[in-house]
């Protein structure tokens, strides 16, 4: 018997098939919602410029970098992004220097280059552009003001040292200019002066020096300009929609996965296999139409459903194994439309088959499938009242099947060990199969102690009907006794005229009174059987079906 772990892929298949409309419907529904969402979100426009970083005296090389060189294009990057290169870009926008402008700027390294690609993106094409060239030319003027801070900082030094001694020149002079040419002294002040002067223009030649190489400093420069956008980058409908489809596709598998495991009610194979842990022996298609009270045509589809159903319970059963009960799960018919299309598929086959119907609380039972009548039946011979040879009736149109109504009273009379096993076993002499429709296992044990004296047990269960937890507990209790479990049944939901009540059936007058039906006649109105030879029995005769029988289909 296959169990849960031993589930393939064609049994994920089966679940998915029963809950399509709801994988369908879930990845729908997630497709819609990114239809909307594409339609919803604003246009983003991307604009991109690249920018050749060029090393400057003041970068040192630094160990560890992703790229080579004297520049750290990691750094760098972050400084695109920096508050001071934002605040200029804002301004050259004219936009608020409060505004969240770095949220828009992207900056990415080429690898084993030294070019950042600045991009900025914003509602509109050109909004896109003016911000990549904004931040793009603050960051070249941010870094060339960090390059050239050195250089102007010597300058300004230099600067102020020139100033010094241009005064100590100008003090020389005065003083020199109120001596005369003979004074003590003059030689060693012009002297002094012309140091000066020599000192004055070393500052001048560096200040000119320093002042070229600020000039010469370059920090970088736009290798490829920002361009106008001509689509948006988002939303971006194609990969909105596959994101969706691998959101809803998971999702309703996940939502079949768990319909299937949260079912009350028994709906296909696959429920019987996974969660009750039932071998199914037959399937009828829920195609296949019930349309009248009667057992399906040799060559119908129900009809060889059912020859393959009797192949595989001849193939199970040895020669001197015969009785087969079948028991439902709920009240209902399913049990005895299960029992006669067992019985007729063998009768066709060519073996002698005796119907025997043990379960009153069906709405159409073995009498109505078969046009036999009800009375005698299988509870008057249990009460002793009639000898079991008188309650077999022979099927129409089936020479080699014969049938055993419930009786009078059945309801009221159950079956007992000693009864059951001494019936399977006379009925076991006289043919080769015995067919028992035995009474439902959810309000019944009649079922299981009947199965006790039988050879074969077969369960039948309606699809959308029967309980789960009902039929997985019927499995229990068949597996509890000796006789072997050889699986299960399942009927569609509709069964067509099978689920409704039996209409009334015209009577044969019997002495002026109407002839009792099952469950009408009480049982103490029968004579008892005698013992002997000259035992007379007086036995309520069988009443003919008013209606005619019907062809099979």
């Amino acid at each position: 018997m296959r169990t849960p772990a031993a589930r393939t892929l064609a049994d994920y298949g089966v679940i998915v098939r029963r809950s399509w409309w709801l994988v369908i419907g879930t990845v729908a529904a997630a497709l819609a919602a990114g239809v909307a969402y594409t339609e919803l979100s604003p246009e983003v426009y991307e604009s991109t410029a690249a920018v050749l970083v060029l090393p400057t005296e003041g970068d040192t090389a630094v160990q560890g970098a992703r790229t080579a060189g004297q520049v750290n294009l990691d750094t760098e990057a972050q400084l695109v992004k920096s508050t001071e290169v934002a605040d200029a870009a804002a301004e050259a926008l004219g936009a608020d220097p409060a505004d969240d402008l770095v949220s828009h700027v992207s900056v990415t390294v080429p690898p084993n280059t030294a070019v950042l690609e600045i991009s900025f993106q914003a509602g509109s094409p050109q909004a896109a552009q003016e911000g990549s060239v904004a931040f793009s030319e603050a960051y070249l003027a941010h870094r060339l003001a960090g390059a050239t801070a050195s250089l102007d900082r010597e300058i300004a030094a230099a600067n102020t040292e020139l100033d010094t001694v241009g005064g100590e020149i100008a003090e020389a002079q005065d003083r020199l200019d109120g001596m005369d040419s003979g004074d003590g002294g003059r030689a060693g002040l012009e002297s002094d002066l012309e140091d000066l002067q020599n000192r004055a223009g070393e500052l001048e030649t560096e200040i000119a020096g320093l002042q070229a190489q600020t000039e010469a400093v370059t920090p970088g420069r736009v290798i490829n300009s920002a361009s106008l956008p001509q689509t948006p980058i988002s939303p971006k409908a194609m990969f909105n929609l596959a994101a969706a489809l691998g959101v809803g596709l998971p999702l309703g598998l996940m939502l079949a996965w768990a319909r299937h495991r949260l079912a009350r009610k028994v709906s296909y194979p696959a429920d019987l296999v996974d969660r009750c842990e039932l071998d199914v022996v037959a399937s009828v298609p829920p195609g296949v139409k019930f349309q009248r009270r009667e057992v399906f045509g040799a060559y119908s589809p129900g009809g060889r459903v059912f020859a393959q159903l009797r192949n595989i319970v001849a193939s199970q059963l040895t020669h001197d194994q015969r009785v087969i009960v079948v028991a439902g799960i709920a009240p209902g018919p399913a049990a005895s439309v299960v029992a006669a299309n067992l019985a007729t598929a063998m009768a066709r086959a060519g073996d002698r088959v005796t119907a025997v119907a043990a379960n009153p609380s069906t709405t159409v039972g073995l009498p109505e499938l078969f046009g036999t009548d009800p009375v005698p039946g299988l509870a008057d011979a249990w009460s002793g009242r009639i000898d079991l040879s008188e309650t077999v009736q022979a099927a129409p149109r089936q020479p080699s099947l014969s049938v055993i109504g419930p009786g009078a009273a059945a309801r009221a009379t159950g079956p007992t060990s000693e009864a059951a096993a001494e019936t399977f076993a006379k009925l076991a002499e006289a043919g080769r199969f015995v067919v028992v429709d035995a009474p439902p296992l959810s309000c019944s044990a009649d079922a299981q102690l009947l199965a006790g004296h039988a050879d074969a047990v077969i369960l039948a269960v309606q699809s959308q009907r029967d309980a789960i937890s009902e039929t997985a507990a019927a499995a229990v209790a068949m597996r509890q006794i000796d006789t072997p479990l050889l699986g299960a049944v399942l009927l569609p939901a509709v069964l067509g005229p099978m689920n409704t009540v039996p209409l009334p059936t015209a009577r044969r007058e019997l002495s002026g009174r109407r002839a009792p039906t099952a469950d009408e006649t009480p049982t103490d109105s029968l004579e008892p059987v005698e013992s002997g030879e000259d035992a007379s029995t007086e036995v309520i005769p069988a009443v003919p079906s008013a209606a005619p029988a019907a062809e099979p289909r």
